[in-house]
């Protein structure tokens, strides 16, 4: 795993006790380095990564496992993994 483009937050939630390696339970910022090309969005979509809608951005979320955060992580056509952050409405 390229810890190098996990965000703190993603990087303390991959290594927690107890997650299970293939369980899909981490909504996932994918930064990527461009759009990405047909072959690397079948990649990322059999990641768990919705890119399918817009396949011109370059940040896309996805629900990931540990084991889809890492694959991804190695992808040098990945800018940086950032677990995403729940925002509460402000009244």
């Amino acid at each position: 795993m390229d810890y190098r483009k996990l965000d703190t937050l993603l990087a303390m939630a991959v290594d927690a006790e107890g997650r299970a390696p293939q369980a899909r339970d981490m909504l996932v910022l994918v930064r990527l380095t461009e759009p990405p090309s047909p072959a690397q969005l079948a990649h990322l979509q059999s990641r768990g990564v919705d890119g399918a809608a817009a396949p011109e951005r370059t940040v896309m979320t996805g629900t990931l496992s540990r084991e889809d955060v890492e694959a991804l992580s190695e992808q040098q056509w990945v800018l940086s993994l950032a677990l995403s952050a729940t925002r509460n409405p402000t009244t």
